[in-house]
């Protein structure tokens, strides 16, 4: 099982994927943020294998969350 982030690892997440010991082998940490439809934005991290695949778990698990309409998605 992957590791979430606390909100003190997260401070340490600077832009850019990077590779990160939370991460499995062969996977690097995304910085994603997401706007929403009423111009609010969060940020957060995920690891994935490429970026696509950052956007992709991120859309996934704020639609399972039911947080409102999803603009954009954008991870680095």
């Amino acid at each position: 099982m992957k590791k979430i982030l606390n909100v003190s690892e997260m401070k340490q997440v600077r832009g850019g994927a990077i590779i990160s010991d939370y991460c499995y082998p062969g996977e690097k940490l995304y910085t994603c943020t997401t706007t929403y439809g009423n111009g609010f934005q969060s940020t957060g991290a995920v690891c994935a294998g490429n970026g696509l695949t950052a956007v992709t778990l991120v859309y996934a698990q704020r639609k399972k969350e039911d947080v409102g309409a999803i603009e954009t998605i954008a991870c680095a």
